[in-house]
């Protein structure tokens, strides 16, 4: 007896490729197939997804039967209400075990398992997800120990026999193969989350794990030869299908066309709007950089405000605001935060910013959804004076020199934090996180008329010889 399973992870909102494994599957299934997906299948950085709260996801999942899914961390990370939209537009069950709201209640549109039977194989599929909880309770949500919540879903359903258990897992291949050692009654493992290419499953402790790497670029199949009268695993084989081999699904087509045009109709609506342009670079001071160091200097009561001009997209014209156009300014998820950094540290890391080799870098890195890294803006109270277009003579805050041994608050991103890209600011101390991303900031801040004229006033400065 065979079963089939096909599974996806990590597409985050890659619909021009979901459309290429649409054909896949339709090619691929039979009547003895699961189709399942590891999570981040909805990345709210694609403005589809924004514009229709994430039920684009749901939509492109229910038109290919899928028979089940988990939440990763860009669906959680979108907030309960969107997460709620985007489970309750499902029509396949939304399995994550260990996802509960700040009250320590399960979220009412979350399961933990379901049951299946299949040809007689009876099976149990239990779903799972990374507890990246320094930013989930930033959305009124908290993730428990994974471990913990498996082998309290395996323990509930012990009086019940079944063939075969499934893990559908948004943990990434060493949290996967951390529950694999431990739980050797999970036969199958099918993951995400560290986007894993696996031509070929891997087997640890006996489970079968699969990986189908990322972005739609394959479609991951596993196919299983049961003992007829034990339903017991006999053999497996298993492989990734490259969805570039198959055209695009025309109805798949067509519903993204549509929810598309949905979407941009509910984005395009006016907010309010603004009485001069902001311009945009990657490797220069710019009017929309400084106001958004502004902002975040203001926002987070910070003695100085740091972005990478990267983390936006464009600048800025005369006109109207929209969420569209906030969207399209800076569609990565990232947070404001708050963190104390040493002055020198601070003047490294703008000293850096000065050259293209780091302006015009990849700017990847968790959360970004740009291209490049860019230099670095300041808020207004800093005042940096070049001795050249690449050196640094000095740099004072609000008048005073950076002290290099001193520690300053400071208000920047979560993706400069980290020190992607600049390394120097990982360097740092007493970080906490706001629930805004960089976007609503924007919208925030663009409508206050100060910030919109301290913008255009300059903070770097060559010095005249």
């Amino acid at each position: 007896m065979k079963l089939k399973i096909l599974h996806t992870n990590d597409l985050h909102s890659r619909f021009e490729e979901f459309a290429r494994i649409a054909s896949a599957i339709e090619e691929q299934r039979d009547e003895k197939t699961l189709i399942l997906d590891a999570g981040d299948n909805a990345d709210f950085s694609r403005l589809e997804t924004e514009g229709t709260n994430g039920r684009i996801s749901s939509a492109l999942l229910n038109r290919m039967g899928y028979t089940a899914r988990v939440f990763g961390n860009n669906e959680g990370f979108a907030g309960k209400e969107n997460t709620r939209i985007t489970a309750e537009t499902s029509d396949c069950p939304v399995i994550t075990c260990n996802m509960y709201d700040l009250e320590g209640k399960k979220l009412g549109f979350l399961k933990d398992a379901i049951t299946l039977n299949v040809s007689g194989i009876r099976i149990l599929i239990i779903g799972v997800t990374a507890p990246l909880n320094v930013f989930y309770r930033l959305f009124g949500i908290e993730v428990k120990d994974p471990e913990q919540e498996v082998q309290r879903v395996l323990a509930e359903h012990e009086n019940t026999s079944y063939d075969l258990t499934i893990l559908v897992s948004h943990l990434g291949l060493t949290g996967e193969k951390n529950i694999a050692s431990k739980f050797p009654n999970i036969d199958v493992i099918i993951g995400g989350h560290s986007h894993t290419i696996l031509d070929k499953p891997l087997v640890e402790n006996r489970t079968i794990i699969c990986q189908a790497g990322h972005f739609g670029e394959y479609l991951g199949e596993l196919t299983l030869n049961l003992n007829d009268a034990t339903k017991k695993i006999q053999d497996f084989s298993g492989r990734i299908i490259p969805s570039q081999r198959y055209p695009q699904h025309p109805e798949i087509v067509r519903l993204l066309k549509n929810l598309a045009e949905q979407a941009d109709k509910n984005m395009s609506r006016e907010l309010y709007s603004v009485n001069r342009s902001l311009n945009h670079s990657l490797t220069k001071e710019n009017a929309i950089g400084n106001l958004l160091a502004d902002a975040l200097k203001d926002l987070l009561k910070t003695e100085i405000g740091i972005i990478n001009s990267g983390a936006i997209d464009r600048g800025v014209e005369k006109g109207v605001i929209s969420k569209k156009l906030l969207h399209e300014l800076s569609p990565s998820p990232l947070n404001p935060t708050h963190m104390e950094l040493k002055g020198s540290d601070i003047k490294s890391a703008l000293e850096k910013s000065l050259h293209r080799k780091y302006q015009l870098s990849d700017g990847r890195g968790a959360g970004f959804r740009g291209k490049n890294l860019g230099n670095i803006q300041v808020s207004c109270n800093v005042h940096v004076k070049l001795e050249s277009p690449y050196r640094i003579e000095s740099v004072a805050v609000d008048g005073k020199p950076l002290d290099p041994e001193r520690w300053y608050t400071v208000g920047t991103s979560d993706y400069l934090q980290r020190g992607t890209g600049y390394q120097e600011l990982a360097n740092n101390r007493n970080e906490w996180y706001r629930p805004e991303f960089l976007k609503d900031v924007l919208e925030q801040y663009l409508r206050i008329e100060r910030f919109l004229e301290s913008a255009f006033k300059q903070r770097f400065e060559v010095e005249n010889t």
